[in-house]
């Protein structure tokens, strides 16, 4: 499945052309793929807090049958959310109006997919409280999220950054992907 791009600008002299936008489970069942103007974000925000960590939640969508994911943006970073060298928590202020907004404008076709976060000079690997929280969350039947995506941007972020990508599911576990070709 072909997913269209939410914005093709790199922009903001950010050289990422070494991180794959499209990443596969072994089985190749699971796939996800993140636009690059998500992508931008991501690393401007981390880069921003460094040597803290930082995250949001990841807005997109999914295909028909539930195995195919497009991440298009982040949201914005709640206030209240705290980031330590090696810890992150994102916050909720503001999160319900802003997810509240996001489904009126886009007639509920893009909505919370996961979470990102970063793990500055570490690998861009779940610790076992990220294994924790996000399958707690793909468990949550209120958060309606049963394939819940983690992406985790690690390593040096100013000349190698790696890119980690998960999916939480609600019946099968973590499954990990790796980058598609």
């Amino acid at each position: 499945m072909s997913f269209p791009t939410c914005n093709n600008n790199m922009g903001k002299g950010l050289s990422m052309s070494s991180i794959p936008l499209r990443w596969i489970s072994k089985c190749t069942r699971y796939t996800v793929t993140i636009s690059d103007s998500c992508l931008v974000s991501i690393m401007k925000m981390a880069k921003e807090h460094y040597p803290m960590e930082v995250g949001t939640s990841l807005i997109g969508y999914y295909s028909d049958d539930g195995f195919d994911a497009f991440i298009c943006r982040t949201a914005p970073l709640p206030p209240d959310s705290k980031g330590l060298a090696h810890m992150f928590v994102r916050g909720a202020k503001g999160m319900r109006a802003f997810f509240s907004r996001l489904l009126e404008r886009y007639s509920g076709k893009k909505y919370y997919v996961g979470e990102w976060h970063s793990h500055p000079d570490a690998l861009a690997y779940p610790s076992e409280i990220d294994d924790i929280n996000m399958s707690a969350i793909s468990s949550d039947v209120k958060t309606n999220c049963p394939e819940c995506i983690l992406v985790i941007l690690g390593e040096n972020f100013f000349e190698l950054p790696k890119l980690g990508v998960f999916v939480y599911s609600r019946t099968r576990g973590r499954i990990d992907l790796y980058p598609d070709g």
